[in-house]
C-alpha cells in the first residue's frame, strides 16, 4: 500500500485524486496510520493506474472510489 508522506503535505492531500472529494485521511488530522480507514482496506494495484503519474503519492484515494472500483473494476 502506498502511504501518504505527511511531511510533504500539499493543498490537495485531503482530496481524492480520482473524484476530488474528501478522502477521509486520518493521518492528515494527526492520527496514526492505524486509525485510518485505509489501513485495513485492500487496494487493487490497477486502481493506482487511474491516477495521473504527476499526482501519485500526493493524496489518498477515498473509500467511495475504492468501493466503486472494486464493484466494477473500473471508475
Amino acid at each position: 500500500m502506498t502511504v501518504l508522506n505527511v511531511a510533504e503535505h500539499n493543498e490537495q492531500a485531503g482530496s481524492c485524486p480520482l473524484c476530488g472529494k474528501d478522502n477521509g485521511c486520518a493521518v492528515l488530522t494527526g492520527k496514526p496510520i492505524e486509525a485510518c480507514w485505509c489501513s485495513t482496506a485492500g487496494f487493487p494495484r490497477e486502481i493506482f493506474a487511474l491516477i495521473p503519474p504527476e499526482e501519485r503519492g500526493k493524496a489518498c484515494i477515498c473509500s467511495e472510489c475504492l468501493r466503486a472500483f472494486k464493484e466494477n473494476q473500473t471508475f
